[in-house]
């Protein structure tokens, strides 16, 4: 057993042993035991194949001694797994029938995995179709089921380039692995068919249809048969609040956010919440609203609101030409704010005081955009929304605290449009494999490499394109391990992807290493074609630079309430 560094604010457990249900089983159990003797701090605890990812808020965890915040996480896991696990009693695994039309437009792979096993495309559908499958964990999206008991004869590397869009309800095969998409994300399998099974509703008392340790096997069906129909939402401008307004024009993707979503990565459920959180919640800080009130993330080209009631707002993140950032605005009923052009920046931030108000979904007021949930009606912001807000006009606010005559900058340094943008990273556990001939030189060599920013990132996953990492092309299928926002991915194909808020919880590609916590805004206001390069620290560098901007905020919090 190993206990990897997986940056600032997660640790990778890996065990040693061959992935079997023995050793899935001792995985499951070390997990729950974990949760139930959980260190404050700790938010997330996901189980894997061989493997638990432990995710942690570095400013929450205690320090009675002043260390950093990973000796203690480190030091709890460690001597809990020098304990003998204690046995759970778990409930009966369940058996699922799964319906599959393999093939043609639904499996656009399966000739290309028949061609690869020297089998025809019947046989493929046949040894898929006759195994029996067991879920060995949850994860990449909510639901996605990892089933392991695939023949051996189907085994097919990923994709060297992922698809930017796999749909609902595809089944794909991943090295030995093989699972089921619950809903539209970007994808590396090869697809052999698909099915319309709801893995996943988040609205539903039970989200999800099927947990690790159950049984699933497939039926192969001629045609699909109509979706099931997804009931009625309530209307969202029903929702009680002091005032509300009108989208005018969408912009590029405007999306309500909050905090991050906790508590559910074992399930498959991304943290999400703000790209920049420390800029989203400095901005709710200065109309005194909650750190993690919902407010509006506006990416690229914001858009065109119209006020039908007064309110005060504020903008931090990405620079609008036309307005100051930082300070409280007061709106008359009426009033259009054009937030259209960006200056400086990727993602700007709209708070309102009293903040947005919409459901809460799972948990958290938070838009999963590519789940499809929470937020306004799980997706971005279209012309006619109509949205409430819980906030009485400012005036008094505006005067209290001296109008504009103080005003709060981002956290973390919103970076130029023409400047190069380093980021810090931190070695993660494939390390070695990307610098065998040269592991002495290694971070000067990254040192000397340059990204660019591909225009297909999204808040999944930030694509680089540069020298491709030769190393990735010929590096082995592996089971699935947990990842968390800032994990740097190498596909096949060597060009590598940032996990981002709504990055996957599982992958299966290498990791190269993780990019510090309090850099990831710095990524997040980029804009497609930035140059981005990487300077290696180490673990203790990368969390003190997260705990400053913390304790920075702490101040800001405490002085803004001065004000009032």
């Amino acid at each position: 057993m190993s206990l990897h560094a997986q940056g600032d604010a997660a640790f990778l457990i890996e065990f040693e042993g061959e992935v079997d249900a023995a050793l899935l089983g001792r995985v499951r159990e070390t997990a729950n035991s974990l949760r139930e003797h959980r260190l404050e701090g700790v938010v997330e605890i996901v189980p894997a194949f061989g493997s638990i990812g432990v995710s942690y808020e570095p400013e929450r965890v205690p320090t009675p001694r002043g260390e950093l915040p990973w000796r203690v996480v480190s030091d709890w896991i460690e001597r809990h797994l020098a304990k003998p696990v204690t046995a759970h009693t778990s409930r009966k695994p369940r058996e699922h029938i799964v319906p599959v039309c393999y093939g043609g437009e639904h499996g656009p792979d399966l000739d290309a995995v028949a061609k690869a096993a020297k089998l025809d495309a019947d046989a493929v559908v046949k040894l898929h179709a006759g195994a029996t499958y067991e879920i060995a964990a949850l994860g990449f999206s909510p639901g996605f089921p990892y089933l392991i008991g695939m023949p051996s004869a189907l085994a097919m590397p990923r994709r060297a380039t992922p698809r930017p869009k796999v749909a609902a309800g595809s089944v794909g095969i991943g090295g030995r692995q093989t699972g089921i998409y619950p809903s539209e994300t970007p994808g590396g399998w090869q697809l052999i068919g698909r099915t319309v099974l709801t893995l996943f509703d988040a609205y539903a008392p039970e989200p999800v249809l099927m947990t690790a340790g159950d049984r699933v096997r497939f039926k192969a069906v001629t045609t699909l048969p109509s979706p099931p129909a997804k009931p009625a939402r309530k209307g969202y401008t029903s929702i009680d609040g002091k005032g509300w307004f009108e989208v005018l024009k969408s912009g590029t993707m405007t999306t309500v956010q909050a905090g991050a979503r906790r508590g559910l990565a074992q399930f498959g459920v991304v943290s999400g919440g703000p790209m920049d959180p420390w800029a989203a919640a400095a901005v709710n800080l200065v109309l005194g609203n909650a750190t993690d009130a919902a407010l509006l993330e506006c990416t690229y080209v914001g858009p065109v609101l119209r006020f039908a009631s007064a309110a005060t707002v504020a903008l931090l993140g990405a620079e609008v030409a036309g307005f100051e950032s930082g300070h409280p605005i007061v709106v008359a009923a009426g009033d259009e704010l054009d937030l259209s052009r960006f200056s400086r920046g990727a993602r700007l931030y709209l708070a309102i005081e009293g903040g947005i108000n919409v459901p809460g979904v799972l948990g958290c007021l938070s838009t999963a955009v590519g789940a499809g949930f929470g937020g306004h009606g799980g997706r971005a912001l279209v012309v006619g929304d109509r949205l409430v807000f819980g906030g009485e006009s400012g005036g008094d606010l505006l005067a209290v605290r001296g109008g504009k005559h103080w005003r709060v900058a981002p956290p973390v340094a919103v970076p130029g449009r023409k400047e190069v943008i380093e980021v810090r990273m931190v070695p993660g556990p494939d390390w070695a494999k990307f610098f065998k001939k040269s592991q002495t030189n290694a971070a000067s060599t990254l040192a000397g490499l340059s990204f660019k920013l591909s225009a297909k990132s999204d808040r999944m996953g930030l694509r680089l394109t540069g020298e491709p990492f030769a190393v990735a092309a010929s590096a082995p299928e592996r089971w699935s391990r947990a990842v968390v926002p800032g994990t740097v991915q190498v596909p096949p194909d060597g060009q590598p992807i940032v996990m981002m808020a709504e990055g996957q919880t599982i992958g299966g590609y290498l990791q190269l290493g993780q990019v510090a916590t309090i850099d990831l805004p710095r990524l997040a206001q980029a804009r497609p074609g930035a140059e981005i390069v990487f300077r290696v620290v180490d673990l203790s560098e990368a969390q003190t630079a997260r705990l400053r901007v913390a304790a920075d905020l702490t101040r800001l919090q405490v002085g803004l309430s001065m004000l009032r």
